[in-house]
């Protein structure tokens, strides 16, 4: 931790070098502050030093001239000079000058066996050690940094950390840890599209730098430190974390370049298995073998659509994750960036059983539900296809997998969720009409009514939640935590907005498969 300044004369007093001295008079000056340590051999107006020293005169040289005490303590009172120390005095000083000091209140401090060169070069250590030991905590990230070049953030962070004594945390967009110390940044500020920001606005000092991996993008992630430090550290802490952000920033935009180009390698054979047609199937093996991919076995086809807000760019920054929860859960194969999110596939030695369907679908929304919640305003829905044979078979089942994820979307109430293609029934029977523009525009023109009368979506909300109750009021209230009446009373409102009668069973299926359509395309 990077020590205070001491500031005031009272404060250089504590140092080493001063313990031994005695405060003559002036005390009540104790509390100037001092911006500079001076020698002189004698004050005079000629020679007045700058307002906030605290100089130092040889004792030996003021002989049996008394007065020059006297004067020197004028001109210090007159400049703004903060204290006026005698080195090695002759003879102990008389009381003219320790009542002109406490006139003045100008520090008269004595102190012997040193000379004023010795005491004055000590002081001056002892005055800008702070600055010194700043500039050299920077030259030590420098150097720290310098050799980084092919470490994690986890490693430069504790080194980092290490050198200037406090927590550092780097946080995602969404204020969550990524990497680091765990920062509790609830309710506190943080740095904006430029620059450093100081939150004092709590315990410690929290500072934050953004940290931007392409001009025009948002912020994509923070690096933070806590200090409670005194404030000579928070400066030193302010530069260091401006230093780091900007580390992080280029060290990040690398690897999302490689990032990106392991991507559009990856996407390019995926295409390939995807429109091969009648290619030559054994040139298109070796591009999977190239790429570390089996298609030797069972293959199952596996499509998650991410919704909410997001962007090409995040689906590549994110694919790192998504892999990791996969496996965590033991879905493991390729996994293969998509405008709309990831496709991928488990392969398996033999044929799986019914009961391994069911086991992938549940495995892979588990890994979901983890990913989402890590994520707010993101949602996620996986489509889980058959298993095929070889490369003609994987075709088959990410397209039926893509075809899942569709329908999971429309069906699947929350955040996210998995469906296999086989559990999707007759829905999947009404894909071919459900996912036609034709339908869309019905949807959403029988639904207008709703949404113009209604632009928070209560109504709609409402309809979909009876909808899928079977036409209950009861569990309809449940879903929605409202009051049995409530919802009762906004049937009645939407029956009437529609022109409808909810009791007749095609007018029902009818809606339920708008609804599902306003949610697909919203």
């Amino acid at each position: 931790m990077i020590a205070e300044r001491p500031s005031t004369v009272r404060q250089l007093l504590a140092t080493t070098v001063l313990r031994s001295a005695r405060v003559v008079g002036g005390e009540d000056g104790l509390d100037r502050i001092a911006t500079d340590v001076v020698v002189g051999s004698s004050i005079t107006r000629a020679n007045a030093p700058r307002p906030g020293s605290l100089v130092v005169v040889d004792g030996s040289a003021l002989d049996d001239h008394a007065y020059l005490v006297d004067h020197a303590l004028r001109v210090l009172s007159e400049c703004g000079g903060v204290g006026l120390i005698v080195a090695n005095p002759r003879r102990s000083p008389d009381l003219g000058p320790a009542r002109l000091a406490n006139h003045f209140r100008i520090p008269f401090i004595v102190i012997e066996d040193i000379t004023a060169v010795e005491l004055a070069f000590s002081l001056r250590a002892a005055f800008w050690a702070p600055d010194v030991e700043q500039a050299a905590v920077v030259t030590r990230v420098l150097a720290e940094l310098s050799l980084m070049r092919h470490r994690n953030i986890e490693t430069v962070l504790t080194a980092v950390a290490s050198i200037v004594g406090v927590p550092l945390c780097l946080l995602d967009r969404n204020r969550h840890p990524v990497s680091g110390s765990a920062i509790d940044v609830t309710g506190r500020r943080l740095a904006e599209q430029v620059g450093h920001h100081a939150d004092l606005g709590g315990t410690g000092v929290l500072h934050s730098a953004p940290i931007v991996l392409s001009p025009g993008e948002p912020i994509a992630y923070w690096l933070v430190a806590l200090s409670e430090g005194p404030v000579a550290a928070q400066g030193v802490l302010q530069n260091v974390i401006q230093m780091t952000g900007w580390y992080l920033a280029a060290s990040l935009a690398s690897a999302r370049m490689r990032h990106e180009r392991e991507a559009r390698r990856r996407i390019a054979v995926l295409n390939e298995v995807l429109e091969a047609g009648e290619r030559n199937e054994r040139d298109l093996r070796g591009q999977l073998a190239d790429m570390g991919w089996t298609v030797a076995g069972w293959n199952m086809g596996i499509h998650i659509k991410l919704g909410g807000v997001t962007d090409p760019s995040r689906v590549v920054d994110l694919h790192a994750e998504i892999c990791e929860r996969l496996d965590q859960h033991r879905v493991r194969g390729p996994v293969v960036e998509r405008t709309d999110g990831w496709s991928g596939w488990t392969t398996m030695s033999d044929e799986p059983s019914v009961e391994t369907y069911a086991e992938l679908t549940s495995a892979v929304a588990a890994a979901l539900e983890g990913f989402v919640a890590a994520h707010p305003g993101l949602t996620g829905h996986a489509g889980i296809g058959r298993p095929y044979p070889d490369v003609t078979g994987l075709r088959r089942t990410l397209g039926e997998a893509h075809e899942a994820s569709l329908i999971a979307v429309a069906r699947v109430r929350g955040t996210s969720g998995a469906a296999h293609i086989d559990q999707l029934g007759v829905q999947r029977v009404l894909m071919g009409w459900f996912g036609s523009d034709e339908f869309k525009t019905f949807a959403q023109s029988m639904l207008a009514p709703l949404n113009a009368a209604d632009h928070e979506r209560t109504l709609l909300d409402t309809l979909e939640a009876f909808l899928d109750t079977a036409g209950s009021s009861t569990a309809a209230a449940a879903a929605l935590g409202v009051h049995r009446n409530t919802v009762a009373n906004r049937i009645r409102r939407i029956e009437e907005l529609l022109g409808v009668d909810l009791t007749e069973a095609e007018v029902r299926l009818s809606l339920q498969l708008a609804c599902r359509m306003v949610r697909l395309h919203p």
